[in-house]
C-alpha cells in the first residue's frame, strides 16, 4: 500500500453527489496498469463529473460492453422521471454530468478486466501481494468513507447493482434492517436503497428495468414524505 493507492482508495465517484439518485458497482471499470499516471491525477479529486459527450466517446473507443452499465442507469433515470427523452440521449447529454441528479461511486477503487482475478501490476504498484488482503483493507477502511459520503449526502435512492455481492453492499451500508425479496430485487425500504443484479442487457432487460423502477419510486415516495 501507497500514496497512489490513497488517493484511489479516496476516491468517491462520478456524477452530481448532490442528486436524488445513487447507483453504487462493485470495481472501477477503468484498468490502470494503461495511462497509469494520468488516472491518478484525475483521481486525486474526491469525485468526478461526466463530461457531455465523454460516454459517448467511451463506447466508441471501447466498445459497448465498457459502458453498458450507463445504458441501464440512462433506462433507468428516464422512466422512473418519466422523461420525455430516449436513454440515449439522456446518457449522452445529461447522465452523471455535474448538473445531473445521479451520482456513481464503487465499492472496489481498482478496475480489472475479471473481478477475481488479481494481476501482477497490482501487487507491485500497491503491495497487496494476495487479492484478499486488498479486499480486507477496503473492506475496513473504503466502506467507511464510502458510508460517511453518502450519510452527508442522504440521497432519496441507492440502486446497488451486482447481487452476487449482497453481503458487500450491506456491510459498507450497514443494512441491518434485513430487506424483502420482490422479482429477484433486494429492497431495504427503510434505507432507500435496492439491490439489483448487475447492470448488463442479460440481466436488466426491460421487464427487470421496470420491476427496478417501480421499487425505486416506492422507495423515493417514502422518502419525499418524510
Amino acid at each position: 500500500m501507497n500514496q497512489d493507492f490513497e488517493i484511489l482508495n479516496n476516491f468517491k465517484g462520478f456524477g452530481n453527489p448532490n442528486g436524488n439518485y445513487w447507483f453504487v458497482g462493485i470495481e472501477e471499470a477503468a484498468n490502470f496498469e494503461e495511462n497509469y499516471t494520468e488516472l491518478i491525477k484525475i483521481h486525486s479529486n474526491e469525485f468526478i463529473p461526466v463530461l457531455k459527450g465523454e460516454i459517448l466517446k467511451d463506447t466508441q473507443k471501447h466498445g459497448k460492453s465498457y459502458t453498458k452499465v450507463y445504458v441501464i442507469m440512462s433506462k433507468i433515470i428516464v422512466e422512473l422521471e418519466g422523461k420525455n427523452v430516449c436513454w440515449k440521449e439522456y446518457r449522452d447529454k445529461k447522465l452523471l454530468q455535474m448538473n445531473s441528479n445521479e451520482f456513481q461511486m464503487n465499492l472496489f477503487p481498482l478496475g480489472k478486466k475479471k473481478v477475481n482475478i488479481w494481476p501482477k501490476f497490482y501487487q507491485e504498484k500497491f503491495g497487496f501481494i494476495k487479492q484478499q488482503d486488498y479486499l480486507d483493507y477496503v473492506v475496513n477502511n473504503r466502506f467507511k468513507l464510502l458510508r460517511k459520503f453518502h450519510q452527508s449526502r442522504n440521497p432519496k435512492l441507492t440502486i446497488c447493482f451486482g447481487k452476487t455481492y449482497s453481503n458487500y453492499f450491506q456491510s459498507a451500508f450497514n443494512l441491518k434492517n434485513g430487506c424483502t425479496t420482490i422479482n429477484g430485487i433486494e429492497l431495504y425500504e427503510n434505507e432507500g436503497f435496492l439491490i439489483t443484479p448487475f447492470f448488463d442487457n442479460r440481466n436488466m432487460g426491460c421487464k427487470k428495468i421496470h420491476e427496478t423502477v417501480e421499487l425505486a419510486k416506492r422507495i423515493v415516495n417514502i422518502k419525499s414524505k418524510l
